[in-house]
């Protein structure tokens, strides 16, 4: 048989160390309160932690860093894949109009400026310069 003062102690330590966990998750932020919890979850519940592996994300940004293309050919559109697809969507929305600036005389406060499109930068036409000044 346990005595009163074993049992009082018991009790006594059992709500402290629930008060010091609720002290503990009230001051932690939305996200790391989730994480806790997640993670608490996973621990008691035996999940395989080499599920929760963090693999590399290509977002679409990296996509079309990788394979974007200034001037596109035919054979870039005849790749299949999801990539050269959202490539060559992006391509197709731009505004196919280019700018082309000669700064050779740029200390002397004369900057060139020419527009061209993109057929005239297919076939090289348009390198005319005129300065301002």
């Amino acid at each position: 048989m346990t005595s009163f003062g074993f049992l009082k102690s018991t009790i006594f330590d059992k709500e402290e160390r629930k008060q010091q966990y609720q002290s503990h998750i009230r001051g932690l932020n939305a996200y790391d309160r989730h994480k806790k919890f997640i993670n608490d979850y996973v621990n008691y519940y035996g999940k395989d932690r080499s599920s929760n592996l963090k693999l590399p994300i290509k977002t679409d940004q990296d996509t079309l860093r990788e394979g974007y293309r200034f001037i596109r050919s035919e054979e870039d559109d005849m790749d299949p894949s999801w990539e050269q697809r959202l490539v060559k969507r992006y391509y197709d929305k731009l505004f196919k109009e280019y700018c082309l600036a000669d700064m050779s005389q740029y200390k002397s406060g004369k900057i060139g400026l020419r527009w061209r499109t993109e057929k005239e930068v297919m076939s090289g036409k348009g390198i005319n310069y005129s300065f301002t000044g």
